[in-house]
């Protein structure tokens, strides 16, 4: 299973599997080091304890719509401006939805809107904190992680069907198992990368929207606060210290373009660099 798990994990590296196109920054290991550190100390001294699978009544639903309204409509303006920016030819026209029947500290993007769930409104005191949120999302879109994601996931699969056809012709019976593990493989080849990618597009949607983008790296420390586990845990997501320095990053980086005039659109690496930042 080690020496599958490294073909395919080679192959994917190789082969067409859609990678991140931003050239967002680079987090150092001591940087990381130090932000994890203050987290777990926070997360451990003053945690928050929040329970995201309540129920909301209708009532409730409604105070949660009239201030997720105003702020998605700046964000849903904002990340409209940053799409036909970065690619003209897309569908731009971008709604934010809340799923009074969905349970938990979520929300996710559909490949075209954004669907939020109300424990999530009601977590983000802070309205900066609730329009990055959003803007994460809409970056996903923007980035068309989605389709990206899945054709990764099919191409592991195919690579997996490969190496269980090879196994058969030697006589073996693998029952399609590494066709399963490429095709999880593929799925989290750039997943962690994306999440990078769609916090740093969604920053600049943020600021195209004029809500405050320093605020917006404190709403990584107090999901810390609230999941502690999220402090050291990376799987398809970066873990939090992580997230949180990149953003600091990205907020002075897009801090310098408005002192230089310069049109707020998030830098696209190069052609020639392989290996994603994040």
């Amino acid at each position: 299973m080690r020496y599958l798990l490294t073909y395919i994990s080679l192959i994917l590296t190789l082969n067409a599997c859609v990678a991140p196109t931003t050239d967002n920054p680079n987090v150092t290991q001591a940087e990381w080091q130090a932000e994890q550190e203050a987290q777990a100390i926070a997360a451990k001294q003053a945690p928050i304890d929040f329970n995201d699978k309540k129920n909301y009544g209708d009532r409730q639903v409604e105070t949660l719509v009239g201030r997720l309204a105003p702020i998605a409509h700046r964000i849903e303006k904002a990340s409209s401006g940053v799409c036909k920016d970065m690619n003209p030819r897309a569908n731009c026209d971008f709604q934010v939805i809340l799923d009074a029947k969905e349970r938990g500290l979520n929300a996710h993007a559909d490949g075209q809107n954004v669907v939020i769930y109300p424990a999530m409104v009601d977590f983000a005191k802070n309205d900066n904190h609730l329009a990055f949120v959003i803007a994460h999302e809409f970056a996903h879109n923007i980035m068309a992680h989605i389709s990206a994601s899945q054709q990764n996931t099919m191409i592991g699969a195919l690579l997996g069907t490969v190496a269980d056809v090879a196994a058969g012709a030697a006589g073996a019976n693998t029952q399609g198992l590494f066709g399963k593990v490429g095709s999880q493989q593929g799925l989290l080849r750039y997943s962690s990368a994306f999440e990078s990618e769609a916090d740093y597009v969604g920053l600049y949607i943020l600021a195209r929207a004029g809500f405050n983008i320093e605020e917006a790296p404190d709403f990584w420390r107090i999901m810390s606060q609230a999941n502690p586990d999220s402090v050291y845990i990376s799987t398809s997501h970066p873990n939090n210290p992580a997230r949180t320095i990149a953003m600091g990053k990205t907020v002075a980086e897009i801090r310098a373009k408005q002192r230089a005039g310069q049109p707020l659109i998030p830098n696209i690496r190069p052609k020639s660099v392989g290996a994603p930042h994040g």
